[in-house]
């Protein structure tokens, strides 16, 4: 006999913020959600057992990019096979097992959780034409925000749209605030070529203001040996440390010329930073924009950012208020009742 369930999830692998957000979903509906297989970061611990509190598989013990994928895709379809779901949610149509599948469940059951903006995809010719044949195999788009839900728009999306007004729940810690004199600038994130940060460091060379940059990539060196002694690297930290940087920092920047959401940018504001970020940021209508939380930049122009720093300082008071007054807990709400919606539909 086949086990009822409201939700079966597949993810590609398992990161904190969905975590945290399925703990929350489970409270209110049954769920049980498949991982495809795991990263350098996350390894199937104690730790990591205790913090999952809803049902799931592993399809891969291993590096996602190492697996098995026919093995993974059959396995999969064992797993489901188990269950009599009211709907399925699709993490993504990425890897080979979400886009057999995909086709294997029916439409009418089918969710697509999706984080790509109108900013960074493409909703023109060949590729177009792949992703509008994915997407009719949904009856229903969950996009984070109104730069996500722009693509289903411009690709003629027929089914439901309700947006999520978010990617996931990130862990909340306690909030105690180091204000300094001169404000100083952090940086969260990888160190890669869409992050933007030699453009950032030529610009913090030149204004010889205060900035950490937290995190580890393939351009460490590089931009390390850009930097003047104003910048400072202090590769990976664990995520439950960084909000202790969170605390010793004041403003928040984010240069990136491709950003889905920027999960970064939530932490921040609950930490009371002000965000300066570029206009490829995925979440600047929801988490910026709206809220007053901070200010908007061009990722390629120098004068852009440098108006942009001036500007945040000089009314840095007006948008610590604005950060301090998001309420978080509200906006985590939500997220769980858009899930829920689908239910009725």
């Amino acid at each position: 006999m086949k086990t009822s369930l409201d939700f079966l999830i597949i993810n590609n692998v398992p990161s904190f913020y969905k975590i945290n957000l399925y703990n929350e979903l489970a409270k209110s509906a049954q769920i049980h959600v498949v991982f495809i297989a795991l990263t350098n970061q996350v390894v199937i611990n104690k730790f990591f057992q205790e913090e999952i509190l809803f049902s799931y598989e592993l399809l891969s013990p291993i590096q996602i990019e190492k697996r098995n994928k026919w093995q993974s895709l059959k396995k999969l379809y064992s797993i489901c096979d188990k269950y009599n779901y009211k709907k399925i949610i699709y993490g993504g149509y990425d890897d080979l097992e979400e886009r057999i599948f995909i086709f294997l469940t029916p439409k009418r059951k089918n969710c697509l959780q999706f984080e790509s903006s109108i900013r960074e995809s493409k909703v023109t010719g060949i590729i177009a034409i792949i992703k509008k044949l994915f997407f009719n195999r949904f009856s229903i788009a969950l996009p984070s925000g109104k730069l996500q839900t722009a693509v289903f728009k411009e690709l003629g999306f027929t089914g439901t749209i309700i947006e999520t007004k978010g990617v996931g729940i990130f862990n909340k810690d306690q909030v105690s605030k180091i204000i300094n004199h001169d404000p100083k600038y952090i940086y969260v994130g990888r160190l890669i070529s869409e992050k933007n940060l030699e453009f950032l460091i030529e610009v913090f060379n030149e204004i010889n203001k205060p900035l950490t940059i937290v995190g580890c990539g393939i351009l460490e060196e590089v931009l390390k040996e850009k930097a003047n002694s104003n910048i400072q690297f202090t590769g990976f930290v664990p995520n439950n440390e960084v909000n202790r940087l969170y605390n010793t920092h004041d403003i928040f920047i984010l240069p990136s010329i491709s950003e889905p959401w920027g999960l970064v940018i939530e932490e921040a504001i609950y930490f009371g930073l002000p965000v300066l970020i570029s206009n490829a940021v995925g979440c600047q209508e929801e988490m910026v924009l709206k809220p007053k939380t901070g200010i908007v930049f061009s990722p390629f122009d120098v004068k852009s950012l440098k108006n942009s720093i001036i500007e945040i300082e000089k009314h840095i008071d007006y948008y610590i208020d604005n950060c301090k007054s998001f309420n978080f807990n509200e906006r985590d709400k939500m997220q769980i009742e858009a899930y829920l919606k689908t239910l009725s539909i």
